[in-house]
């Protein structure tokens, strides 16, 4: 309950990681640098580093994050420009072990992970269409602090 972090170091933090791990990617991130959630750390990293991933992994090579608030919650928006995902699979996708691209490494955890983390805070993860670049867009509520 006492958990502080600020949601754009997370965000700046692992983009750097992301962006070794995937060179061909292109990382941009916009919105409020000061917007400070109630989560460990630890646990914002996480969350942030397997959305980044998944959309530097299956996205078409650009990700692009948006930090904002939205009353009492903060919102951190990750789009990419992918093929995207149909909504029936948008669902089944935050499964544990349902995986739709089989032919990258990965074992259909992350997604799931984020989720369950995110419940465990008062948050939510919901993947939806990115109306700008054409992918997916993940949005993570998570409370602000």
């Amino acid at each position: 309950a006492q958990a502080r972090a600020t949601v754009w170091d997370s965000v700046e933090s692992v983009s750097r990681a992301v962006a070794a791990l995937y060179p061909d990617a292109r990382l941009d991130a916009a919105g409020d640098k000061t917007l400070v959630v109630r989560v460990e750390r630890q646990d914002l990293d996480e969350l942030v580093g397997n959305l980044l991933e998944n959309a530097a992994k299956y996205g078409g090579g650009s990700v692009f994050v948006t930090v904002q608030r939205d009353g009492n919650m903060a919102e951190i928006l990750v789009e990419d420009d992918g093929s995207g995902i149909s909504p029936d699979d948008r669902v089944r996708v935050i499964d544990r072990g349902v995986r739709l691209d089989s032919g990258k490494p990965g074992t259909g955890l992350g997604l799931a992970i984020v989720r369950d983390v995110a419940e465990i805070y008062g948050g939510s993860l919901a993947l939806e269409e990115s109306e700008d670049l054409g992918g997916v867009m993940v949005r993570l509520r998570l409370p602000a602090g």
